[in-house]
């Protein structure tokens, strides 16, 4: 009878040792799978890194592309935009100077 107690004493502490062993083993695996992956995320990162090219021109010529006044306005500025009385009276004028032709 005093087997028993010693028997299943023997099988608690081996599956004791199991789960120690185990969760070594996955601390381990943990470990290893984040040293791979920190790795490969530098490699990734210096495979990516490039040169910079740049064109520089010495011939003192600028580049003017047209752009409308919309485009650089805000909202607020295209709905309240009026013209100034100036451009209204050559606007009126050129209109006159139309109608007399």
């Amino acid at each position: 009878m005093t087997l028993i107690p010693a028997i299943s004493f023997a099988k608690i502490s081996d599956f004791n040792a199991l789960i120690s062993e185990n969760s070594k083993a996955q601390n381990e695996l943990h470990n290893t799978v984040q040293h791979n992956l920190e790795a490969s995320r530098e490699q990734a990162a210096a495979a990516e890194v490039r040169e910079r090219i740049v064109v520089v021109e010495n011939s003192g010529s600028s580049y003017n592309a047209p752009t409308r006044k919309d485009l650089l306005a805000f909202k607020k500025e295209k709905i309240s935009h009026r013209a100034s009385e100036e451009k209204q009276f050559d606007r009126l004028a050129s209109e006159i100077r139309g109608m007399e032709d």
